[in-house]
């Protein structure tokens, strides 16, 4: 039986684990079907939305892969040299008994099955002499080597780098097909927030979760806005209607049991759900609807906003664009930390590497764990994950390890 706890505010709160709570806001979207063909450039960050294939062979033509001499293996030397062939140009056929001078990445010349390297020739009155003798196929980089035309070039769901969008116009691709980009607006809630660059005053804290949002949404591949909300019902909700035709909402701070949790109070009325997740940090969390649009409800601290990041927002936006899921990583624990008993803890880990290569984790943070340590946050290199079970980390456990942002 899911246990149930009973608050005056809030009404039955469920608590449910992590995967549990997971799957249900996966269950509140839908997988972006809008398919936008968009120029190699321009691409950066953006999602593919069907296997892409190679159009032209990598190399696109067989050449030098080092400045020296085309030859023929068979002629041994010395050779006369007869003209040279330079990158982008259209060589002449290689006459037997001769040789050419060549240019990394110039096309060889029909009739050569070799490039000698030029520190191992010796060039003088027209004649080149090798120092070492010349292998079949030496330094020459064969058409198609690397892709060939029809090749499986990049893989659906692929969050576009750099190194794709040059793989694809290598291939030919001038254009790819990707994913439209799922519209998240952001909602930072609290009176006591100030956007950034409003400077502060007393008992105000400059926002942290909204640069935060902006970058790790804008990272995975979505468009994104930014607003600040107040601690007021009425405010709240002209908020959410001004934004109520994105894709998705998501919304911090507010969604605990305190006097002024607008956030919580608001959705609820229009009939969102507020639980406690067997997790730390992050245990309050929230999910709803506003004018037909999901609605994610985080809770306000930044280092819970953080995890609830890694752990729900990111999979969910990976959802709605059809991408790949992450593939598990792992790390081993290199000191010992406390966990508590039956939550599923998410540690700030700062990482090295031993000389086997495997990552070693101690906690990033003076605090653990603890919500508020932001600052701290930076030193982090990802989130280890501790199973409710366990409530001491030994040096040597074996643990999951999330990416943060």
């Amino acid at each position: 039986m899911i246990p149930m706890v009973k608050n005056a505010n809030s009404g039955v709160r469920t608590k449910l684990t992590t995967d549990e709570y997971l799957q249900r806001l996966c269950d509140l979207v839908t997988p972006a079907v809008v398919t936008e063909i968009v120029p190699v450039r321009q691409c950066l960050t953006r999602v593919l939305a069907t296997d892409v294939s190679a159009q032209l062979a990598i190399p696109p033509f067989t050449n030098s892969a080092m400045d020296g001499f085309a030859v023929r293996v068979a002629d041994g030397s010395p050779l006369p040299v007869v003209g040279a062939v330079f990158a982008g140009s259209l060589p002449t056929p290689l006459a037997p008994g001769t040789a050419l001078k060549i240019m990394t990445g110039a096309p060889l010349p029909t009739g050569a099955d070799a490039v000698v390297p030029i520190e191992d020739c010796q060039e003088a009155d027209g004649l080149v002499r090798f120092t070492a003798p010349p292998r079949l196929g030496q330094h020459i980089r064969l058409a198609g080597e690397d892709r060939r035309p029809g090749d499986t070039l990049i893989a659906k769901g692929t969050l576009l780098a750099a190194r794709h969008l040059a793989a694809a116009a290598a291939a030919g691709s001038t254009e790819l097909p990707v994913a439209g980009r799922p519209r998240v607006a952001i909602i930072v809630t609290g009176d006591e927030v100030t956007p950034t660059g409003a400077g502060i005053g007393p008992g105000r804290l400059p926002d942290s979760n909204g640069p935060f949002l902006e970058a790790a949404v804008t990272a995975v591949g979505c468009a994104t806005t930014l607003t600040h909300g107040r601690d007021d019902a009425s405010a709240l909700k002209a908020v959410l209607d001004e934004v109520a035709s994105a894709d998705l909402i998501v919304l911090t701070g507010g969604a605990s049991v305190g006097d002024r949790d607008v956030a919580r109070d608001v959705l609820s009325e229009a009939g969102g759900h507020f639980v406690h997740v067997a997790m730390q940090p992050g245990k309050p969390q929230g999910y709803g609807h506003w004018g037909g649009t999901p609605v994610i409800a985080l809770p306000g601290n930044p280092v819970s906003v953080a995890v609830s990041w890694a752990v729900f927002v990111r999979p969910v936006l990976l959802a709605m664009l059809g991408q790949t899921p992450d593939a598990q990583r792992w790390c081993t624990a290199s000191q010992p930390w406390d966990s508590p008993a039956g939550r599923r803890q998410y540690m700030p880990v700062a990482l090295t590497e031993n000389a086997q290569g495997h990552l070693q984790a101690r906690p990033a943070t003076p605090g653990g764990s603890a919500s508020h340590y932001v600052g701290s946050l930076a030193m982090a290199d990802g989130l280890a994950v501790v199973p409710e079970q366990t409530t001491q980390v030994q040096p040597s456990d074996v643990l999951q390890l999330l990416d943060l942002a």
